[in-house]
C-alpha cells in the first residue's frame, strides 16, 4: 500500500518550517515523470513563543493532516488528478504543439493562429471560457496565415476552432484543466452552401499534361484523387495491400476510410490504374508525401499548369464528383463512390452543376 508522510523543512533562517508530503513509493504524473514530494505551501513556526503562534501552528497542521489523508485516499483510488495543479504554470502553447501538430495541417494552422491571438504567451492557468470565446471571435475576423489580404473562410475558421477545442478537451482529460471549456463555448457553424471549386474536363487534361518534376508523387497523388475521389487523408494512408484484382483482373480498392472508419470497396478506372504505374507488393503507395507537402506543392503544380482557379487537394475530390454528375451518374451511386454515409452530403455537389442547369433549360419547349 502507498504511504503518504508529512515532512518539514526549515526555512527563513530556521524561524519557520515548510510542510510537504512525501510519497513512498514515488508516483508518476501524466508525463510519466516520477514524483516523490508535494509542497503544500503551508508554514508553521519552528519555535512558537506565544499562544497565538501555538494556535496557528495547530490549525495549519490540522489542515496539512487533512490534505495528507485526502492524498492517501486518492492514491488508493489511483486518482492522480491533484498532480495536474502543478502544471497550471506550464506553457499551453507547447502542449498545443506536442499534441496537435502530429494531427496535421489543420491543427498546425490552428496553433499558429492561436499564437498570434495570444501574442505568443499562454499558460494553462490563462485558459477559461472567456478566452475560448474571444479566440472564436478572433478567427471569424482573422486574415489567412499566407494570404494575408483575405479573411479566413467561415469553414476554415470552424475547422481551426474545432481543432483548438479538441486540444482544450485533451488538457481536461489529462487532468490539467479542472473544467472542459470546450463544452462551454459556441462552435463556429460549418457552411455547406458555399460553392465548391473544381476542375473542368479541359482543365483536368491541362493538369494531366503538366508534369511536376519538383515532386512526381504530388502529380500521381493528385491525378489519382481526380480519378477516384479519395480524400487527402486516405491518399496518404493508402497502401499497395489495399489494391486488389478480381478474377477478370479488374483492379479495385478495399480500405477503411480514415474520416468515418467505414470499410469500402471501390473499383478503379483504367486512368487511375495507369497513373499509379507498376504495382508494388506492399508498403505505402505515396510514402514520401505529407499533408504539408501536398498543401505547398499542389498550388505550385496548378499554377505551373496555368490554371487560374484556387485549387486545393480537396478540390480533386470535388472534381471527381462533378465529372460523374456531368456524365449523368445518379446521386446515390456518387454517394457510394465518395464513401458518404448520407446522401445529403453528396447533394451539396448537385446544387452547383452548370451543365445540368443548362440541359434542363434546353429541354423546355
Amino acid at each position: 500500500m502507498p504511504r503518504v508522510i508529512l515532512k518539514y523543512r526549515s526555512i527563513a533562517h530556521g524561524n519557520m518550517k515548510s510542510i510537504y508530503l512525501e510519497f513512498n513509493p514515488p508516483i508518476h504524473d501524466v508525463k510519466g515523470k516520477s514524483v516523490r514530494y508535494e509542497c503544500l505551501n503551508h508554514e508553521i513556526y519552528a519555535n512558537p513563543e506565544t499562544c497565538l503562534q501555538l494556535k496557528q501552528n495547530k490549525a495549519i497542521e490540522e489542515v496539512a493532516e487533512t490534505i495528507r489523508c485526502e492524498r492517501y485516499l486518492q492514491l488508493v483510488r489511483s486518482d492522480y488528478s491533484f498532480l495536474a495543479k502543478a502544471r497550471l504554470d506550464e506553457d499551453f502553447l507547447e502542449y498545443f504543439m506536442q499534441n496537435g501538430d502530429c494531427h496535421g495541417v489543420k491543427y498546425l494552422s490552428s496553433r499558429l493562429h492561436f499564437e498570434k491571438f495570444c501574442k505568443g504567451q499562454c499558460k494553462f492557468k490563462d485558459i477559461n471560457a472567456s478566452l475560448c470565446e474571444r479566440f472564436r471571435l478572433y478567427l471569424l475576423r482573422a486574415k489567412g496565415l499566407h494570404h494575408t489580404k483575405c479573411n479566413l473562410s467561415r469553414n476554415s475558421a470552424s475547422s481551426y476552432f474545432n481543432a483548438f477545442l479538441s486540444i482544450i478537451h485533451f488538457a481536461y482529460k489529462d487532468n490539467i484543466l479542472s473544467e472542459d471549456y470546450a463544452t462551454m463555448v459556441e462552435k463556429i457553424k460549418w457552411t455547406h452552401d458555399i460553392p465548391k471549386e473544381y476542375l473542368s474536363s479541359a482543365e483536368i487534361k491541362q493538369l494531366a499534361s503538366t508534369p511536376y518534376d519538383d515532386n512526381p508523387d504530388v502529380y500521381k497523388a493528385g491525378m489519382f484523387s481526380i480519378y477516384t475521389g479519395l480524400r487527402r487523408s486516405d491518399i496518404l494512408a493508402l497502401r499497395w495491400e489495399n489494391i486488389h484484382h478480381d478474377r477478370g483482373r479488374k483492379a479495385y480498392l478495399r480500405f477503411c476510410i480514415k474520416k468515418t472508419g467505414a470499410l469500402v470497396q471501390l473499383p478503379l478506372s483504367l486512368p487511375a490504374v495507369r497513373v499509379l504505374g507498376e504495382q508494388q507488393s506492399k508498403g505505402k503507395v505515396f510514402p514520401m508525401l505529407t499533408e504539408s507537402i501536398l498543401t505547398t506543392h499542389v498550388s505550385r503544380w496548378v499554377s505551373k499548369a496555368k490554371i487560374k482557379k484556387h485549387i486545393t487537394f480537396h478540390c480533386f475530390r470535388h472534381t471527381f464528383a462533378m465529372q460523374l454528375l456531368d456524365k449523368g451518374v445518379d446521386i446515390y451511386t456518387i454517394a457510394a463512390l465518395l464513401g458518404h454515409r448520407q446522401v445529403s452530403s453528396t447533394q451539396n455537389y448537385a446544387k452547383i452543376t452548370p451543365k445540368k442547369v443548362l440541359e434542363a433549360i434546353l429541354k423546355i419547349g
